[in-house]
């Protein structure tokens, strides 16, 4: 893919974004290696490492860089921003930490991320408050052996849901209606 002739839109709106300030070292523009540019931003205009989101396919790209020999991780850096003109140069120390994770988990794929620990929470309790709905009579030594939670948790899951056992009990006293049972 040739970018000749034509401005890269996402280079023009990436200038925009972040204003980049050269300072060239040997005074020549063109000789600056994308290390040398990116040590050229204030501290404020770089992006962490975090932050540069690469695409499965460049990351097997880098891994695949990093099987020549003899090359260091900025090497292999300036290498993969020659032919990516449009995005914003990487750090050799996001090739360092790619090719560390390659050689700890085999994969350049990023952990997967699970769904809200909090919602995963509440389904869980209002499985657990359904149960004790269904069958309220269950002391809390019975429904903690049934669902296999503790104790304590049931009980301060119960005092959190300001749910209250209702026990029936049989009231003692006259009303007007009844009949007279005095002797």
């Amino acid at each position: 893919m040739s970018l000749e002739g034509s401005e890269c839109k996402l280079e023009e709106k990436f200038e925009m974004d972040f204003p980049i300030t050269y300072s060239p070292i040997s005074g020549d523009e063109e000789s600056q290696t994308s290390d040398d540019r990116m040590m050229a931003l204030s501290k404020e205009e770089r992006i962490p490492d975090r932050m540069m989101n690469l695409s499965k396919e460049e990351r097997i790209e880098l891994v695949l860089l990093s099987g020549r020999e003899g090359w260091s991780y900025r090497k292999i850096a300036e290498e993969f921003n020659l032919p990516h003109p449009c995005r914003q140069p990487i750090y050799f120390t996001a090739v360092r930490k790619l090719i560390k994770k390659f050689k700890e988990t085999g994969s350049v794929s990023n952990k997967p991320v699970p769904g809200d620990q909090r919602l995963q929470m509440k389904l869980k309790r209002l499985s657990r408050l359904k149960f004790l709905l269904a069958s309220p009579q269950k002391s809390l030594r019975r429904t903690s052996t049934v669902l296999g939670v503790p104790k304590p948790t049931i009980h301060k899951m119960l005092v959190e849901e300001k749910f209250h056992r209702y026990n029936l009990q049989i009231l003692h006293h006259l009303n007007e209606d009844d009949p007279d049972r005095r002797m």
